[in-house]
């Protein structure tokens, strides 16, 4: 075996195989894959391999459209044939809420240009006459779905990658991965050591194991999976040159298609199901798999005979249960593992022919030329820098038992919650906070009032939390709202050089002391890293923020620009402050006169002006307060120690009340429509594959350039003309009195106002309460982005026009903002 690689990959499943191959197609071809028994013996060899085009983000969609475009012509490129068979697929529907899911899927299918079909279950029928209908309302119908042997298409992967120059070394377990004083890492194996410039954890089942050689754990766990075939089917041999389409049915609760003249029935029981291996895979198991357990799912097997008669009558011929991956949120881990440098994940994929060829090509990517063409934020594993392993294992069975349930928007699944939680929590859920949950903390979403159910809200319609958060919008534009905003990450950047470390890293200027600003930090690629608000508390130390989601990605990047390899090294120390200081969202037109009555600091504008910060004491506490505000409504964020919020919290509600404010406790939900009327941007419209002139937030850029990314931001980043614009969608309420109205959550598709042709996706939306308005971001194809342009969106299968608005709707003179 060689001695160096340029990248290492560590396991030999379909998507090991991927990345090896789409590496060298990038250039890469000083590349090796380690496999420790044959390929594909883990759980890739016995998975069922559909493709789905009907799923619901646009990640997700590309990588299904991707995998099957390549393996429609994978054989011929690499000269080896493959068992791949496209008899399209229906998903079906049988309650509204179903239906509503199945229509939000239709945009970004028909953005990326793939066939994708509301139908009735009529035509349902002359398609699949086999299937019973009974109860079912709609169903999707995706022509040239598929599915695909597994061992055939890794074998395909492989051979191609062998042909551009890649190696391949079975029946060698690796032993060790250790850093090396270089920065490489050195993988021992059986067969001797390798030292390459990258490592990729693509290990499937075994992936916990092997992170755990460089003392990193994997946030995944292994969940068995039934799935059955027939013997043959009368019928179906009756039929030579048709074959069943793949049908998706959550009373099945999985999927039922046709194996050669045979049935095939997979399970994803809703309840019952279980891990496997706790504590590590035995690594001398090579294609295991386990007893069949007809008991736990005989509700769902049942329903499936009954709703495809024909594959009753004949008996079982083979039952496969084995392991698969899954983590706690349904996506795989795809990107860099936390505080390893040049360690990579390519694992966590319950869905690994469907997602493999595409995670291989972004990953390649990113590998190679540090970027990717699409946003791989909710695939990145520093998503669970705070997962422990026992949430890992019971949120991964929940995962599973509900692959074939609804998933609605703001729908929550509160198993093993909270994990952390602020020290005004409590307070909180005693005045009927509903929460969500973002990076492990509780996050109040908005708050149900006395004469409602204690009960959450969601769907894609305008959830029973409609009219609610309306309140507190309103309130918070009229008198004085207060938002927990604990979870926010938090950080301090700290040392003689802190104003050229922020200088090199931020796109912006570097506040002087006392002074705030909003800054964004850029990939070597001109891509957006990551926004944050710079905060300069003295001469050596600023207080950095950013979204919650972005903990530990953003402190691994902070961190990692201290001393880069060949880059400039600086004295500064990065500090995640996230867990020791609380943070509150002080906003409205009475909050100056609010939080003075508890304050001896001078508030006037005069003394305390926008985007200033002073450590200041509130009702005794000491407090750094920023006069910033994602609402647009004149206001402070209070960043408190975490042990003394009540204090400061209590403080304002007793204030409030004796001084008539009218203070009121507002959630996530009021401050997403209160930004929307300010057309301030999220973590949503600040991804990854796009640059900051696509994002129109270029007047955070530095005219003399000098940071991290600054000569590539001219480029074209994805390949695509994506400009963000900002919609007024006319939303036509489909009941007289409102109900049943949507608005934009983001993926619906965006079209040439009264054509055909789809231009671009929406990012998020959000009602406009105080405007009365429906207000939307998306990326749409620069040539349809002027102001005042019309477009339509696609909001459940209906066409909305939409007018580009050339600014803020609410305030855009900034008057209630500034003064």
């Amino acid at each position: 075996m060689q001695d160096r690689a340029r990248v290492v990959i560590i396991g030999g499943g379909i998507h090991g195989a991927a990345l090896l191959y789409h590496l060298t197609l990038e250039g890469w071809s000083d590349v090796l894959l380690v496999e420790k028994a044959e390929l594909t013996s883990g759980s890739t060899w016995h998975a069922a391999g559909q493709i789905t085009r009907s799923v619901g983000d646009y990640t997700t969609a590309a990588f299904a459209n991707y995998a099957i475009e390549t393996y429609e012509t994978l054989a011929e490129r690499v000269d080896r044939p493959i068992s791949f068979h496209q008899p399209g697929g229906l998903r079906l529907a049988y309650t509204d809420l179903e239906v509503d899911q199945l229509k939000a899927q239709l945009g970004i299918g028909r953005y990326i240009g793939y066939p994708i079909e509301l139908i009735t279950p009529d035509e349902a029928a002359a398609l699949n006459p086999f299937y019973d209908y009974t109860d079912v309302k709609a169903a999707i119908w995706t022509e040239g779905e598929a599915h695909i042997d597994p061992t055939d298409a890794t074998m395909a992967f492989i051979a191609g990658a062998r042909a551009n120059g890649a190696t391949v070394v079975r029946h060698n377990r690796v032993l060790e991965v250790n850093r090396t004083p270089a920065g490489e890492w050195s993988v021992v194996t059986e067969q001797g050591t390798v030292t390459g410039e990258h490592v990729v954890d693509a290990a499937g089942c075994y992936a916990r194991q092997v992170g755990e050689l460089s003392g990193y754990t994997v946030p995944q766990a292994n969940v068995l999976h039934h799935y059955l075939v027939t013997e043959e089917v009368p019928e179906l041999a009756a039929r030579p040159g048709w074959e069943m389409p793949v049908m998706r049915d959550n009373r099945v609760a999985g999927y039922i298609r046709q194996e050669q003249t045979a049935g095939l029935i997979g399970i994803y029981e809703h309840r019952g199901a279980e891990t496997i291996w706790d504590d590590g895979v035995p690594w001398e198991a090579e294609n295991p798999l386990f007893p069949a357990d007809y008991d736990k799912i005989a509700p769902w097997l049942t329903e499936a005979f009954e709703r495809v008669p024909i594959y009753g009558e004949v008996g079982i011929k083979r039952a496969i249960h084995g392991a698969i991956t899954h983590t706690t949120d349904a996506n795989m881990l795809l990107g860099p593992a936390p505080g390893l440098r040049n360690y990579w994940l390519n694992t966590g994929s319950s869905i690994g022919l469907a997602w493999g060829p595409g995670a291989g090509r972004e990953l390649a990517r990113w590998i190679v030329h540090g970027t990717t063409e699409l946003s791989l934020r909710h695939y990145d594993p520093r998503r669970f820098g705070w997962a422990t392993p026992e949430f890992v294992r019971d949120k991964s069975i929940e995962d599973y038992e509900w692959m074939f349930r609804v998933h609605a928007p703001g729908e929550e699944r509160m198993a093993n919650r909270p994990v952390w939680t602020s020290s005004i929590h409590d307070r909180l859920v005693d005045k009927r906070a509903m929460h969500g949950m973002a990076y492990g903390w509780e996050q109040p979403k908005w708050f149900v009032p006395g004469d409602r159910p204690l009960a959450d809200a969601n769907g894609w319609r305008r959830p029973e939390w409609f009219d609610a958060v309306g309140a507190e919008c309103r309130a918070v534009r009229t008198a004085a709202g207060v938002m927990d905003l604990s979870a926010f990450a938090k950080f301090e950047i700290a040392g003689p050089d802190v104003e050229k470390y922020c200088a090199n890293v931020f796109t912006g200027r570097v506040p002087a002391v006392g002074r705030i600003s909003l800054n964004y930090a850029l990939t070597p690629t001109g891509r957006i890293e990551t926004e944050m608000t710079l905060s300069r508390i003295d001469e050596h130390t600023v207080y950095a923020i950013s979204a919650a989601v972005g903990v530990q990605r953003d402190l691994d990047w902070l961190r990692r620009h201290v001393d880069e390899p060949g880059g400039p090294a600086f004295d500064v120390t990065i500090t995640d402050v996230t867990r020791e200081f609380g943070a509150l969202a002080l906003a409205g037109p009475n909050s100056r006169d609010l939080l003075g009555s508890i304050t001896d600091a001078d508030l006037t504008n005069e003394a305390f002006r926008f985007q200033r910060i002073q450590e200041i004491t509130v009702a005794g506490v000491p407090v750094r307060a920023l006069r910033v505000g994602f609402t647009g409504s004149r206001g402070w964020e209070l960043h408190v120690p975490m042990a003394d919020l009540p204090a400061v919290y209590d403080a304002l509600f007793e204030a409030s009340g004796d001084g008539g404010f009218g203070l009121v406790d507002f959630g996530s939900h009021a401050l997403n429509c209160l930004r929307m009327e300010k057309g301030y941007l999220s973590r949503f419209e600040l991804t990854h594959d796009i640059g900051p002139r696509q994002a129109r937030v270029e007047r955070w850029l530095r005219d003399d350039g000098g940071y991290l990314g600054a000569d590539a931001i001219g480029e074209a980043p994805t390949g695509r003309d994506w400009v963000l614009v900002y919609l007024d969608v006319d939303v036509a309420a489909p009941g007289s009195d409102g109900e049943g109205a949507a608005d934009c959550i983001g993926g619906e598709g965006v079209f040439v106002a009264g054509g055909d042709e789809a231009v671009g996706l929406t990012t998020s939306g959000g009602y406009g309460f105080t405007v009365e308005r429906s207000l939307a971001f998306a990326y749409v194809h620069a040539e349809h982005a002027g102001p005042g342009g019309q477009l339509d969106v696609l909001i459940l299968g209906e066409r909305r026009r939409a007018t580009i608005l050339d600014g803020p709707i609410w305030n855009p003179d900034n008057t209630e903002l500034l003064g």
